[in-house]
């Protein structure tokens, strides 16, 4: 056996790799971390529009994406968060329809009667795409 298989040094943990990668560019930095930084709050970074919100909720805020305002602007919002093209909105309103077809008699009871529940379907079917998912759905 050799020294080296004897040895009980183990492999650097994950954090400490990540830990030492800091060190490193931190040194080769301008600016030192200071023993106490871990103390300190993190500081956010810099978001466009944050002033927009009322400063109560500024702490609870992630990201913030501006998309194009139209009638899909809150599916734009979610897909651009998702890290997809903004153009890709019709991906949540037909995942949207698909959770509603799976799942009708628990939104038809949650909704409080199938009226509501087929206006929440028609208000998700996105032109030129509606007739497409109409025959999906029949099949």
């Amino acid at each position: 056996m050799t020294k080296h298989q004897r040895s009980t040094k183990r492999d650097p943990s994950y954090c400490e790799y990540v830990d030492a990668l800091h060190s490193v560019q931190n040194s080769n930095s301008l600016v030192k971390r200071s023993a106490s930084s871990s103390d300190q709050a993190k500081q956010r970074r810099t978001m466009p529009m944050l002033d927009q919100f009322h400063p109560c909720i500024n702490n609870s805020i992630e990201n913030i994406v501006d998309v194009k305002v139209d009638g899909n602007y809150r599916y734009r919002a979610i897909v651009a968060l998702l890290g997809m093209c903004e153009d890709s909105w019709s991906l949540v309103r037909n995942h949207l329809l698909k959770e509603l077809a799976k799942w009708s008699n628990e939104y038809i009871n949650m909704l409080g009667g199938i009226d509501r529940f087929e206006e929440l379907n028609r208000s998700l079917l996105v032109d030129g795409l509606s007739m497409v998912y109409k025959f999906f759905v029949s099949l």
